[in-house]
């Protein structure tokens, strides 16, 4: 019964990334509030291995380089988003975009390159990565995609 069920979970799981496309925001935020940080990954990187420039791929990778402190990733994540970023003139997304995300992501550029991530600051903040019920920085950005159109 145990194997039964933990079956079914991890088809619910993996069934959840494939859902219609209109569910993505659903599927991601809810993936990753529940620590499945790894599958929102996967995701983030199919959607790039298809396009090199999708926005949402390229958000999401970026998210999870930072929750993790991955200081060598970080920046080169949170520049494709800008690049990528500036070319989108959906109205929500450009709307959040502009007047917070971008703001946001440049400070966290800013504050790198001020102050580098050390190694005893990634050992004492990765593990809170691995904590569930945390919310993604910038999913905000992932929802205004969605309701643009992005997914359809």
């Amino acid at each position: 019964m145990k194997k039964l069920l933990i079956g079914f979970m991890l088809a619910v799981i993996a069934g959840g990334a494939s859902l219609a496309q209109t569910n993505f925001y659903t599927n991601v935020t809810n993936l990753w509030y529940q620590g499945h940080k790894s599958n929102v990954l996967e995701i983030a990187e199919q959607r790039l291995a298809a396009n090199t420039d999708d926005i949402a791929g390229l958000i999401l990778k970026a998210e999870y380089h930072f929750a993790f402190l991955e200081a060598n990733n970080i920046s080169n994540a949170y520049l494709r988003v800008i690049q990528a970023g500036d070319m989108i003139t959906t109205t929500n997304f450009a709307g959040r975009y502009q007047k917070i995300s971008k703001r946001s992501i440049l400070g966290i550029l800013d504050d790198l390159a001020e102050t580098p991530i050390t190694p005893q600051e990634i050992q004492a903040e990765k593990p809170k990565a691995f904590l569930k019920h945390k919310r993604m920085a910038h999913d905000s950005l992932i929802e205004a995609l969605q309701k643009d159109g992005y997914f359809d």
